[in-house]
């Protein structure tokens, strides 16, 4: 089973966000996903609550609630003899010794960032102790920005520069753009089955192409994962 990490000090940077989009497009590719959620208001928890009473879930997916280093441990455990194929595991803002064993036990850690300075500034953040836990243990585990909430229109000369600033760390090829696709997805469950529910009513059919376009995002960041995982 590989380890996906989502890590950010700053609270509401946009992990669980990414996190859930990037498991749909794990679970829309077949993939078995054991989502592990360490933070202490339980979004994953909700998003699953919210998918099952839309019809927008999978049971190829389970939510394992981890909250301390007792529950973290149990959580991996159960998921690895239930044999999912990826463990998604979403930190809590901020810094903790929880945090610290979760981007210490994966195989990838992402931090995302939006092109704001303060985003920007906890990304940096993160991204340092990060590197330096796995120096203290020996471990080489790849660890890369993920930049996202990009416009969709032109940038502007502040945004420019600031995504330059942000390309000399290792990034993600491939950019989350602010659409509403993202936004709600909290409230709508998996995207590749909002889009199936949308394309049948035939008053959404508009909406549900919007929709497709921020699924082959995910899509190709997804890929963009698993060709780091390989390398893992």
């Amino acid at each position: 089973m590989k380890q996906i990490t989502f890590a950010s000090f700053k609270g509401g940077a946009g992990k669980t966000t990414a996190a859930m989009a990037v498991t749909s497009a794990l679970s829309q590719k077949g993939e078995r996903i054991a989502l592990i959620d360490t933070d202490e208001n339980m979004p994953l928890i909700e998003w699953r609550n919210n998918a099952l009473k839309a019809g927008t879930w999978s049971d190829q997916i389970g939510v394992f609630e981890a909250d301390d280093l007792r529950s973290f441990e149990k959580a991996f455990e159960d998921s690895e003899k239930q044999k999912f194929d990826y463990a998604v595991i979403d930190t809590r803002g901020g810094g903790s010794e929880l945090n610290n064993a979760c981007v210490i036990n994966t195989h990838l850690v992402i931090i995302p960032s939006a092109l704001t300075q303060l985003d920007m500034t906890q990304a940096l953040t993160t991204f340092e102790h990060t590197i330096g836990l796995h120096q203290q243990m020996g471990m080489q585990i790849p660890t890369a920005l993920l930049i996202q909430r990009v416009p969709v229109q032109k940038l502007t000369v502040s945004q420019r520069q600031d995504l330059a600033a942000l390309s000399e760390l290792p990034c993600f090829e491939t950019h989350l753009h602010a659409r509403d696709a993202f936004a709600s997805l909290g409230k709508r469950g998996l995207l590749h089955l909002v889009h199936e529910q949308m394309r049948s009513d035939p008053m959404r059919r508009i909406s549900a192409s919007h929709l497709a376009v921020a699924m082959d995002e995910v899509q190709a960041l997804a890929n963009d994962f698993l060709e780091a995982l390989e390398d893992a």
